[in-house]
């Protein structure tokens, strides 16, 4: 993709800045996506195994939706449709939809003495909901030789058990006798269970794919590639700041890069710089989510708590992770302790930890663990980038 960005005028490229940056939808141009190799390739292996399916899951932000729509358009030879559910879905109204989307082309020619090529769509008959079973969807899609690839996107959202059985059920008949299907279901959970509940029947037909949050090198990945498209450059001190307080989430790099983008062109300059970027931190923070700014303003309202609780939770979004991204109160209390300056003990943090988890401190915060052994993780994970975006405005007024 060649963009002739030196001919645009200001306004074109603010627009072409929009159209490369979007941190506020998922990605739909494959040429703006970047990283996922590894998700990518297990995807592709799926579909490539006889008889198996994909369940994919991660954190809310990881990119989920984005790397499902590179899906529609990156494997040849294959027919890609993509449902995203609601919480009012059944299994027969998902299916319903999904067999709806399928059409075939179809060319005759007329009759006469110039007869010209005439192109017919015929849509697949799909029967009446109610009578959507498991069995009717293989006796529909049974008559048709193309390989397919059913994408349920935000399945998570159906928290009926009766839906999930059924799909279950789906995919076992689908890995025993209809190999030229593949569902790849995705939502937000912490395992495989969590999105589609314990099916022993489908552990060998189902493939479960992890989706993280991105690591440095994706996300440097995004950052280069898509100020390429608009014949930008970026320090590199910004660069690894970007990356740092987007902490793994897509839709951070893109919000904060945008904004740097359009700094530099307002400003005719063709390298992001220290200025850009603080801007950028200030306009990305006026631009987040409503209910991110709410619950962070929340947990640490008040005159004299607010140092105190902001300071937290600053400690709380440096502190390390495992990999379900808990942290623990004691590295914590070292964070926040270099933050201070002070010694505080570990009483003292423990309290703190144990207030942000309470409803008057908008729960910001949840346990996982028990007792000695109790860990700490955010209940909404972007607002960890939020928090380092909070610190850093109070370090440039």
């Amino acid at each position: 993709m060649v963009i002739k960005i030196a001919k645009m005028n200001k306004e074109e490229k603010f627009l072409l800045i929009n159209e490369i940056f979007t941190p506020s939808s998922p990605i739909e141009n494959k040429e703006f996506f970047s990283g996922r190799t590894k998700q990518y390739d297990e995807i592709w292996e799926t579909i490539n195994e006889k008889g198996q399916h994909a369940i994919m899951y991660g954190q809310r932000g990881a990119g989920k939706t984005s790397l499902a729509n590179m899906c529609l358009h990156m494997f040849e030879n294959l027919m890609s449709i993509k449902v995203t559910c609601n919480r009012n879905d059944t299994f027969e109204s998902i299916w319903e939809r999904a067999l709806k989307k399928i059409s075939f082309v179809h060319a005759e020619n007329s009759i006469g003495y110039n007869p010209s090529e005439k192109i017919n769509v015929h849509p697949i008959e799909v029967p009446e909901i109610q009578f959507l079973t498991p069995t009717e969807i293989e006796q529909i899609l049974i008559r048709i030789n193309e390989h397919f690839l059913f994408i349920f996107d935000e399945f998570d959202i159906i928290q009926n058990k009766r839906v999930r059985a059924k799909m279950a059920d789906m995919l076992k008949l689908f890995s025993d006798s209809m190999h030229q299907i593949t569902v790849l279901i995705i939502g937000i959970a912490e395992s495989v269970e969590h999105l589609i509940g314990e099916h022993p029947s489908i552990e060998r037909c189902t493939k479960q794919i992890e989706l993280p949050l991105m690591n440095v090198s994706e996300s440097k990945e995004i950052i280069e590639n898509n100020l390429n498209l608009i014949s930008l450059k970026i320090e590199s001190n910004i660069l690894e700041q970007i990356i740092e307080f987007a902490s793994g989430f897509p839709n951070y790099i893109h919000l904060l890069c945008k904004y740097a983008a359009k700094e530099a062109i307002t400003n005719d300059q063709k390298v992001i710089t220290k200025q850009h970027f603080n801007q950028a931190v200030l306009k990305s923070i006026e631009n987040s989510d409503y209910s991110i700014k709410n619950s962070y303003a929340l947990a640490t309202k008040g005159i004299s708590a607010q140092n105190q609780f902001a300071n937290v939770l600053l400690a709380c979004a440096l502190a390390n992770t495992d990999n379900n991204n808990t942290f623990d109160s004691m590295d914590v209390l070292n964070k926040y302790n270099n933050i201070t300056g002070k010694d505080h003990k570990k009483e003292s943090i423990n309290y703190n930890l144990g207030m942000l988890c309470k409803k008057e401190r908008a729960e910001i915060l949840k346990k996982a663990g028990k007792s000695k052994k109790t860990r700490y993780k955010f209940k909404k994970p972007l607002l960890k980038a939020f928090v380092k975006l909070k610190q850093h405005v109070g370090m440039i007024k």
